[in-house]
């Protein structure tokens, strides 16, 4: 730890080197030159561009506005260059900003710190709390927890200070790490049943496939950089492909301009679909994993769209979330052992299980009668199994399938 006057010694140095290396620091902490004149004489703007500079750190901005009332109005004032040294210090936290909002960056600045010191604390008493009173294990990592919640900091300060042991020199705290990351993957669990709680609080009418599968992936991959936000936009990439092969055979199609917006007409309806398989089958190569079925990773959505390849279930919520965008409505089935899409070819909503065609996403989109459904699983069914079923249904077909694979080994 450096004492107050090798700091104020270090960033006067610092300071004399960006103004051109003939500075001298007076009594007042004020820089000058051998004329008289001074580096406070300078406007503010300009003081706040050198303050910027990337070789001063926030010790450095500290003993410096502690030099004169000038330099520390200029560090304080307008909040640039404690914007600066937030920004150079915690990059991964700057999108939780708005671009253009009003903040305090030095009260920000200190809470990190604060919560970054304190974290670090909770994590260091680990080894004593494991190896000397020998609790469970998830016991002590509900303790960190609600200590971390005691904070009363927003959660994604501590995320990133976690992030942040974990991303350190390889070769150093290796125990600080190794408990960092549990509690990392214990928070972000906790944070994703939070939300899972809040998406099924929601009317059904708004329970989206998609995102409650992306909630099911982060919380079987609670250390993986996963969000609704960048499966929707890989998504959307697949959607314009789809849409640019649709203007190739239908320039005037209304899906063209018009997002989200359910088609009516049949022929229309048959032009999504056919665009769809042709992008995602033939030129994007998506398909069912036949020799890895009960791999996990057929399961998550991220490695879904990594791999393009998964299981009928999660390649059923991909094609049912790009249809959904081009107009074209598909409902789950459960169907046993293997789920499918239906499709009415009727204008108005049927209980007639005749009147559907089931899509098997699984089999590159394959459009399959009632009976030949049957054929897949090679017995008879009752008219029950063709019903659709709610996103939460589908959803609890996903937790067991991965239940089920756990119990495989």
């Amino acid at each position: 730890m450096e004492c107050g006057c090798c700091m104020m010694s270090s960033s006067s140095g610092k300071m004399a080197a960006l103004c051109g290396g003939d500075g001298c620091l007076g009594f007042t902490g004020e820089i000058s030159d051998a004329q008289g004149k001074k580096l406070t004489d300078l406007p503010a703007e300009l003081l706040e561009f050198i303050l910027c500079s990337p070789v001063l750190s926030y010790l450095d901005i500290a003993s410096v506005s502690c030099s004169c009332k000038r330099l520390h109005d200029v560090c304080h004032g307008r909040g640039k260059v404690w914007e600066h040294q937030y920004k150079l210090r915690w990059p991964r936290l700057l999108k939780y900003y708005r671009q253009l909002e009003c903040c305090d960056w030095l009260k920000e600045f200190q809470t990190r710190q604060s919560v970054g010191l304190q974290i670090r604390k909770t994590i260091e008493s680990f080894s004593k709390r494991f190896f000397v009173e020998v609790p469970c294990v998830g016991q002590v990592l509900g303790d960190s927890f609600k200590e971390l919640e005691s904070l009363g900091a927003p959660e994604h300060f501590c995320e990133d200070e976690l992030i942040s042991i974990l991303n350190s020199d390889k070769r150093k705290s290796l125990t600080l790490k190794y408990y960092a990351k549990k509690i990392l993957y214990f928070l972000r669990q906790q944070n994703v049943l939070k939300s899972l709680k809040g998406f099924l609080g929601r009317s059904p009418d708004q329970h989206s496939p998609l995102e409650g599968a992306v909630l099911i992936d982060q919380y079987c991959n609670p250390l993986a950089e996963i969000s609704l936000e960048s499966i929707s936009a890989q998504l959307e990439e697949i959607t314009a492909k789809i849409k640019k092969t649709l203007q190739m055979r239908n320039p005037t199609h209304p899906s063209l301009r018009v997002a989200d917006e359910d088609l009516e007409d049949l022929v229309l309806q048959r032009q999504v679909v056919c665009a769809l398989n042709s992008v995602l089958y033939e030129q994007l190569q998506y398909k069912g994993n036949e020799s890895d079925y009960y791999n996990p990773l057929n399961s998550y959505l991220h490695q879904v769209l990594t791999r393009r390849t998964g299981i009928p279930i999660s390649l059923s919520v991909l094609y049912l979330t790009l249809a959904k965008k081009l107009g074209v409505k598909l409902e789950p089935v459960n169907f046993p052992n293997h789920f499918l899409l239906r499709w009415c070819q009727r204008s108005e909503r049927s209980s007639d299980i005749y009147d559907y065609v089931y899509i098997d996403a699984f089999g590159k989109g394959k459009q399959l009668t009632a009976k030949e459904c049957e054929y897949l699983i090679g017995h008879q069914v009752t008219s029950d199994y063709y019903s659709a079923v709610s996103t939460e249904e589908m959803l609890l077909r996903m937790v067991g399938n991965l239940l089920n694979i756990g119990k495989r080994g």
